[in-house]
């Protein structure tokens, strides 16, 4: 969908500015952003990495229609948002192609939200990255915030785009045996297929987000995993303008003996890296979010095709969510230590990871059990 050339194109653009240096002024602001999001103390590897994504995605999702460059049309640049006149039409295709794009709620509110920041921070500091004089009003024209609260998703918890799942005890152990009986013995990388073992049957356990299990390290003085005390620390979400919130989470039963031999037979057969992480992929790096997930939707699609009733849609989060809402059904006054494993300070964070399974506890824990319903999840498995 290309944005309609309604007016002239010499007011569209500034006159005598190559395309090559309005798209460097575009790029180089957008990095003095990410680089003060870094000051700020969020992470290199996540959010910083995550925003970059996602502001490439967006201005290169809007295409403007340019006589003047090659092609005959262009991505759109960051201060053509920003016109008084236009910004705010603009912005409403850009909105119109997402929900083209049928994505899901979060993801809609994550890349508005994204887009949001980076224009406060634009607005704050107006400068033309390289310059010491020029300014975006003085180089491209004025500037507004045309951005209003009606641009922003509203909180879309309670009507998710995708199922929410979460399994059963007993279907959870027999997902955990397929894949240790059945997918990693034929894995072509026994040591591979280990690791995915060990990272999905650790997520269960424990709670943890994809991020915080992508970012345990392994060895050294910087080691996560503490056998003495039996817990792992997780770096979870920033906190707006400072670093990731720490906590430690203990470990299972389960989950102890699963990460000792990992550790102890496959852990060596790795490629030696400087990672230092737990997770890594077949040449020795940091194991990605996105290949974890791509692996995690192969071994669903397999365990399936063996006759185990897992949901088709489930994916790495909903082992999050199984976590949580087995924890309170196994001990429903344990409410609190929930919340404080999956990384959360209120109740109401919790409702998309926890459900109440029994008449009996909702009963007893009165209105605060309510807190935790979420008619979204699906509790999958129960007889």
């Amino acid at each position: 969908m290309e944005l309609s050339n309604s007016i002239p194109p010499d007011t569209q653009q500034p006159r005598g500015i190559p395309w090559e240096e309005r798209l460097q002024d575009h790029n180089r602001k957008i990095e003095e952003y990410l680089q003060n999001c870094l000051f700020r103390g969020c992470s290199y590897e996540t959010t910083v990495a995550s925003s970059r994504a996602v502001l490439k995605r967006l201005f290169e999702r809007l295409q403007i229609d340019d006589p003047n460059h090659p092609l005959g049309h262009r991505q759109i640049l960051f201060w053509e948002f920003m016109d008084p006149l236009l910004g705010s039409s603009r912005l409403g295709s850009l909105i119109a192609l997402l929900i083209e794009d049928d994505l899901a709620h979060g993801s809609r509110r994550k890349y508005m939200q994204e887009l949001r920041s980076f224009y406060d921070y634009v607005f704050a500091k107006p400068n033309i990255p390289g310059s010491s004089e020029l300014t975006i009003m003085g180089k491209y024209g004025p500037i507004a915030l045309t951005f209003t609260k009606y641009d922003l998703p509203v909180h879309a918890q309670d009507r998710p785009a995708n199922p929410r799942y979460a399994l059963a005890a007993g279907l959870r152990d027999e997902f955990y045996e397929f894949i240790r009986t059945d997918y990693l013995p034929n894995h072509y990388l026994p040591h591979l297929g280990a690791q995915d073992y060990t990272a999905i049957v650790l997520q269960a356990e424990i709670g943890a987000r994809v991020s915080e299990l992508m970012g345990i390290r392994w060895g050294g003085e910087s080691c996560d995993l503490d056998w003495k005390s039996g817990r792992v620390r997780l770096f979870g979400k920033a906190k707006p303008f400072s670093g990731k919130r720490i906590r430690s989470v203990p470990l299972t039963a389960l989950s102890t003996e699963v990460v000792r031999v990992f550790e102890k037979i496959f852990k060596p057969m790795f490629p030696q890296s400087a990672a230092g992480y737990l997770f890594l992929d077949e040449d020795g790096r940091r194991l990605t979010r996105q290949k974890f997930c791509s692996n995690f939707r192969k071994i669903v699609e397999l365990a399936r095709n063996s006759g185990v009733p897992i949901p088709e849609e489930l994916r790495p989060h909903d082992l999050r969510r199984t976590f949580a809402t087995n924890g309170l059904a196994k001990n429903p006054s344990a409410y609190r230590q929930v919340l404080r494993n999956l990384g959360h300070t209120y109740p109401s964070s919790a409702a998309p990871y926890v459900i109440a399974t029994d008449m009996d506890v909702e009963d007893e824990q009165g209105d605060l059990i309510d807190i935790f319903i979420d008619p979204s999840i699906e509790k999958w498995g129960k007889n």
